[in-house]
């Protein structure tokens, strides 16, 4: 699809429905300032007709960001130490977030969710915002309500990564479902993450690149032009592929499995130079929903040439996590550079902590969902999320000329 589908754009602000802020800073913690040219970007389809109205959702948000206010701040740098590099926070002062409404006239949902691009769902029904550079005027969440034609309506969300991981992100459009359904929000689960191993590489964590500063502008630079897929794996896919590549004595996970898949593919892809350590995502035990919940580790292959089996025992086994190396590095740096932790190495992001249609408005629940990162370095990211029916969904964002070598190598694996 070259054009945009989408017409009648107009947008708005929604601030706390009464003062919260108070001009209190929010500071940034090192895990934080490691995401910060990151942005997580979902969208939630809903089918035909529903008993909620754009108006019910624009409402609800006042009272949400009563509980959010730190989401209705806004950028601002430290000037302590006129002599250092200014260090980022969020003033809390109730300057609100974006709302965009729009229409598209050609389509229904139904007929949208056929199309075979899914990329289009990231490009035209989520607003593109990045902060800066104009920081201080910089929403730090946009929220696009897209009315279908025939009654369907898509929920956009773009969520500066600064606020908080992806658990965050969904946890956030969780709550809107539940005030906007007239309940509070229920007490939140988080899942058991496995003890790891901590880890140092000469002093430096090797999870994340350090970059040059970009100023105000907190957007990454590709060298290549990037692209995104999903893959839809089946439950009979997923079942064969666990038959073929798990046993009584190395019983891995779903997630270890087609992480190993996607891994091998790209290994046949690119070589062994640029692909023999990835970052693995995954997401501690924690009553909060910060960034500091991240748990982000790395995994080392040799220059030997393994099979799936192999890099799924390496992934089961052999986490080596980096959350520590990676504060001490931020936290020396004081701002002088800008880190990137998605793609920096070929990332892996585990979402089953997110359980993405359990957001509920009014007794309807979303009929698809989309997640995807945005602000990705060259190397590459893969979601793996559950779909409806126990599938699985694995979304890619990769250079463009590794994204058509990958669906080849991917559909010669599983058939």
């Amino acid at each position: 699809m070259e054009g945009s589908p989408v017409t009648s754009v107009r947008l708005s602000s929604v601030v706390p429905a009464s003062v919260v802020g108070e001009n209190k800073p929010r500071l940034f913690t090192p895990m934080d300032l490691a995401m910060k040219l990151h942005y997580v970007r979902a969208v939630y389809f809903f089918k035909g007709t529903r008993d909620f109205t754009v108006a019910d959702l624009k409402n609800t948000m006042f009272t949400l960001l009563q509980s959010y206010h730190h989401v209705s701040g806004r950028i601002r740098m430290s000037d302590n130490d006129p002599s250092a590099p200014a260090i980022p926070y969020i003033r809390c002062n109730d300057s609100g977030m974006r709302i965009v409404e729009a229409n598209v006239e050609e389509f229904t949902v139904e007929k949208w969710l056929d199309l075979d691009d899914r990329s289009i769902d990231h490009r035209f029904l989520v607003y593109d915002h990045v902060l800066g550079p104009d920081l201080t005027f910089s929403p730090l969440v946009f929220i696009q309500i897209t009315q279908f034609k025939c009654g369907g309506l898509s929920i956009g969300l773009s969520w500066a990564h600064v606020l908080g991981d992806l658990f965050s992100a969904a946890t956030f459009m969780k709550t809107l479902g539940q005030l906007v359904s007239g309940h509070g929000p229920t007490k939140l689960v988080y899942p058991e993450t496995p003890e790891l191993i901590s880890h140092a590489h000469n002093g430096e964590a090797i999870s994340i690149e350090k970059i040059e500063s970009v100023g105000q502008y907190w957007l990454l630079t590709n060298k290549c032009k990037m692209g995104r897929y999903i893959f839809n794996f089946s439950v009979n896919q997923i079942d064969r592929l666990m038959a073929k590549y798990t046993t009584r004595d190395q019983p891995f996970s779903e997630v270890d499995i087609l992480y190993a898949l996607i891994w091998k593919a790209l290994l046949n892809i690119r070589g062994k130079t640029n692909t023999n350590v990835i970052t693995i995502c995954d997401r501690k035990k924690s009553s909060t929903c910060w960034n500091d919940d991240l748990v982000i580790s790395i995994v080392e292959k040799n220059d030997e040439m393994i099979g799936i089996s192999e890099l799924a025992a390496l992934i089961a086994g052999e986490k080596r996590e980096e959350n520590g190396v990676i504060k001490r590095m931020i936290e020396e740096d004081k701002g002088s550079s800008d880190f990137i932790t998605y793609g920096a190495n070929l990332t892996f992001v585990n979402l089953d902590m997110i359980d993405m249609y359990e957001i509920e408005i009014k007794g309807g629940k979303p009929d698809f969902v989309n997640y995807t990162i945005h602000g990705v370095g060259d190397k590459g990211v893969v979601l793996v999320y559950p779909k409806q029916n126990f599938a699985r969904i694995v979304s890619v964002v990769m250079p463009e000329e590794d994204l058509a070598k990958l669906k080849e190598e991917v559909t010669n694996m599983i058939t």
